[in-house]
């Protein structure tokens, strides 16, 4: 019985222990959800800096003037303040105007302060960059220049018959005079002859090699190229002389029989031609036997293919003396 009260004194002695950790439990949550909300009220409210880009918004160009270099479209600033408030800044709630109506011709500068920027409630800008910015101005101009056609080279056995024919063979430009003056012509693509055998026309698209340059009305040109096959000459010489009808003569030939030979025609045609597909001859089926006569002046005959198309240049010798023993 003895130790039955006393283990049951320690329990309540224990159980008084623990009571004050249980004890008024609504007010130290209170407390501590006083104790975060101090925290994040310090920590938001506390300053911090960030990185914003904004646009730059160019105003009032003077008529006749175009902007001759590429100024920056966007401006680096660096922006301090509440972490609350730097959180919901963005780049639409600044934007730096540039105001062109005072300028002219020429390089102007324009100096960028950070007070020249206006920012949202409790933000300061505390730094900017570039912190100046050149702008270029030209005269806005017209010219008239050349169309001219760019054209690759024709299949081989082929070749371009005179100028390509261009329309239009000119336009007009608009730009910068400065630009303006560094064109005499403008033109497109190459055009490509790969395997084209004759006449043919195609469009094109026209650009001029800056992109302030514009061209005024119509951007594309029609070019009509004039193709022909090439004609060739192919030269042989040495070929052997046959001597046809003479049967039992007997005979010998006097001068010169070493034989030259030559052709011209289309290069399909003539550059396949070769030694075999051409044969020389003498006939002798018109002199005769025992008569007075004894040397004959008999002409060397040719036989060639495609005799409508190529064209016989050169012959030699064309005669052959022959005198009979």
């Amino acid at each position: 019985m003895k130790r039955w009260i006393q283990r049951k004194e320690a329990r309540a002695a224990g159980d008084h222990e623990r009571e004050p950790i249980y004890k008024d439990w609504g007010k130290k949550v209170l407390a501590l959800l006083i104790a975060i909300s101090l925290w994040l009220v310090a920590n938001l409210q506390h300053d911090v800096e960030k990185n914003v880009a904004i646009d730059i918004n160019y105003t009032n160009l003077p008529p006749g003037l175009v902007v001759l270099n590429n100024p920056p479209e966007k401006l680096n600033i660096r922006a301090r303040g509440p972490r609350s408030q730097l959180s919901s800044v963005s780049p639409d709630d600044m934007v730096f105007t540039i105001d062109l109506s005072n300028v002219g011709e020429g390089a102007s500068i324009f100096e960028i302060r950070t007070d020249m920027i206006i920012p949202p409630r409790d933000v300061q800008v505390t730094g900017v960059s570039p912190s100046e910015i050149r702008i270029e101005l030209d005269e806005l101009a017209q010219k008239e220049v050349t169309v001219t056609a760019r054209i690759g080279p024709p299949d081989t056995g082929y070749e371009i018959v005179g100028e390509p024919e261009v329309s239009p063979a000119k336009v007009r430009i608009s730009g910068p005079a400065a630009l303006l003056d560094k064109i005499k012509d403008i033109g497109g693509d190459q055009i490509s002859l790969e395997g084209e055998k004759s006449s043919f026309t195609v469009e094109i698209p026209l650009r001029t090699p800056y992109s302030l340059v514009n061209i005024l009305g119509r951007n594309t040109a029609r070019v009509t190229v004039d193709l022909k096959e090439t004609i060739l000459e192919k030269e042989f010489n040495n070929l052997d002389i046959n001597f046809v009808n003479f049967g039992n003569l007997d005979y010998e030939t006097e001068g010169n029989v070493e034989t030259e030979i030559a052709f011209e025609g289309p290069y399909s045609i003539i550059n396949k031609l070769n030694s075999k597909d051409i044969e020389l001859y003498v006939d002798g089926s018109g002199i005769t036997e025992g008569g007075d006569k004894k040397t004959y002046r008999l002409d060397v005959n040719v036989e060639y293919p495609h005799k409508g198309v190529l064209k016989m240049t050169k012959q030699s010798p064309r005669v052959i003396n022959v005198r009979l023993n």
